[in-house]
């Protein structure tokens, strides 16, 4: 993915200067796997990769209208007008290294079709899923938090 926005000689350099051997006193590793942290490109490896990420888990016309034209670009959290939010399932998103947080609001149709589909795969005709449902003994009963045939 690199040689697609780098010269491929500066991407191969990029790319082989972590493919490297540590060596520490009468220690070496190897390191085949992951980024060198300390090397000037580093920060921008991640962070182009994690813009691959967002751009797969999205797509492109989400991850537009979330982002907002070139020359005027959306604060977080905030979309030009309604009707681009109200769009898309997929309402909120943020990503954090490693962590995605993504926030879906579906309309009851499209819930209910969601639930259809599932148990479609995975049928459970006597509620197996709900017995042994992990719940908290320290809150009151009426406080707890129940796993429905919805969930």
């Amino acid at each position: 993915l690199l040689r697609l926005i780098l010269d491929h000689n500066i991407a191969d350099y990029v790319t082989a200067k972590n493919n490297v051997v540590l060596s520490y006193k009468d220690m070496s590793h190897t390191n085949s796997y992951g980024l060198i942290r300390g090397l000037q490109f580093a920060s921008f490896v991640v962070q182009y990769y994690g813009l691959v990420v967002d751009l797969l888990l999205l797509g492109l016309t989400r991850a537009s209208e979330i982002a907002g034209p070139p020359q005027m670009p959306n604060e977080f959290i905030t979309y030009w007008d309604t009707k681009v939010e109200t769009r898309h399932p997929i309402r909120l998103y943020s990503r954090y290294i490693d962590k995605v947080h993504i926030l879906f609001r579906f309309t009851h149709e499209e819930a209910r079709d969601l639930i259809q589909r599932f148990l479609t795969e995975h049928p459970d005709p006597n509620n197996e899923n709900m017995v042994g449902y992990n719940n908290k003994k320290c809150w009151p009963r009426d406080a707890r938090m129940r796993l429905m045939k919805h969930d």
